[in-house]
């Protein structure tokens, strides 16, 4: 998320378009949605903490190399693609599935505990990176980067492991339409299975729709709150503010999505966010800074919501020994959809000069994910 720190210096350092500058981070979010599968199955066969503390090498690499990158071309290869791949391995879908095998009986809520560190880091990182940015350039930022990923990574990954005993279970809807019921055995899910059910597609499209909504608000939101006449500490303050308001969001969905069920819990955020979004609309045509707040409030309660309850309904349904592959095929859609959203809102921008028709896309992917959880069924129980 604190690329959209980096954003407004690169487009001036290597003078390039916004939705030029932009494809660099279409490209993490690219590798990391279609690195899904092999994420999957390489948390399978090598357990979390060989994958995480190799993912956190490759990005360092990756970064330290972009920071001294001398083109927007070399900075695609070092930042886009080479730290993009060693990402893939530390973002929320490796995470969500080791709690989710952990605590296959409180899923959303220990999916949310687990991805707490999302947003806090965020939080952390946004307005520590602006602040860097601003004295030493985003060269420095980058070296920086790499360093505590290392630094934090490593040690913080040493005992990370599965359950030695993987619990092969699903979840029943319970009545009122709550997925939290009875437990039942199911052995058997594989891949190819799974791919035979609705389920797992209207899945891929819930993810699909929603990662072109949030990587585009979190690439673009500094820069329109700067053109809006926001400062660009204060923008960064906000984006990093966001992140912290996501932590509540996040406790709330998962107990949401527990409690509730999955589809009323997401529809709830997404509208959320919705409404998040329309106060920066209001920023424009009103000038008042307050609106910023009503943002970072609503848009920040639904900042993550879309992770927690697809990882939480795909382990209702594909719980089991191969849980990690199925999720990561599911997965794959995230990164053609941030990479579309990433890079739509610099050429919307470009096109028309606002960004408010690149909010109005953002709404719409948001009621498309929406209408697609509304579609995901528990298949019928086959016999063995």
């Amino acid at each position: 998320m604190a690329f959209a720190v980096l954003y407004l210096p690169l487009i001036q350092d290597f003078r390039a378009s916004r939705a030029e500058v932009a494809t660099v981070q279409s490209a993490v979010l690219l590798l990391g949605g279609f690195g899904g599968p092999a994420i999957g199955y390489a948390l399978d066969r090598l357990g979390p903490r060989r994958l995480f503390q190799g993912g956190a090498l490759l990005a360092a690499l990756g970064l330290l190399l972009a920071s001294r990158a001398g083109s927007l071309p070399g900075l695609l290869l070092t930042y886009g693609i080479l730290t993009g791949l060693g990402l893939s391995a530390l973002g929320s879908q490796p995470n969500m599935v080791v709690a989710a095998l952990w605590y296959p009986g409180a899923r959303g809520r220990a999916i949310a505990a687990a991805d707490l560190g999302t947003g806090f880091g965020a939080f952390l990182f946004i307005p520590l990176a602006q602040a860097v940015v601003a004295r030493y350039g985003w060269r420095t930022t980058l070296a920086l980067w790499a360093g505590l990923l290392v630094a934090i990574l490593i040690p913080a990954n040493a005992f990370q492991r599965v359950p030695p005993s993987v619990p092969e279970r699903k979840t029943a809807p319970a009545p009122g339409g709550r997925e939290a019921g009875r437990l039942l055995l199911d052995h058997h899910w594989t891949l190819t299975r799974a791919a035979r059910t609705s389920g797992f597609w209207w899945l891929v499209a819930v993810r699909f729709f929603s990662a072109m909504a949030f990587p585009l608000m979190n690439v673009h939101m500094l820069a329109f709150a700067v053109g809006a006449g926001v400062s660009p500490a204060a923008a960064a303050t906000a984006l990093g503010t966001v992140s912290l308001v996501s932590l509540a969001g996040r406790l709330l969905t998962g107990w949401l999505a527990d409690r509730l069920g999955r589809a009323p819990t997401l529809t709830l955020t997404y509208t959320s966010a919705a409404v998040g979004i329309g106060n920066l609309g209001l920023l424009v045509w009103t000038g008042w800074p307050g609106w910023l707040v009503g943002y970072v409030l609503f848009y920040g309660l639904a900042q993550g919501s879309s992770g927690i309850v697809t990882a939480a309904r795909t382990a209702d349904i594909f719980a089991g020994a191969s849980f990690g592959t199925i999720y990561g095929w599911i997965v794959l859609a995230t990164g053609p959809g941030e990479a579309i959203g990433a890079w739509a809102g610099g050429a919307i921008f470009d096109l028309t000069g606002s960004y408010l028709w690149a909010f109005g896309f953002v709404v719409v992917a948001l009621l498309a994910g929406t209408a697609a959880i509304w579609q995901v069924r528990q298949p019928a129980r086959r016999s063995t």
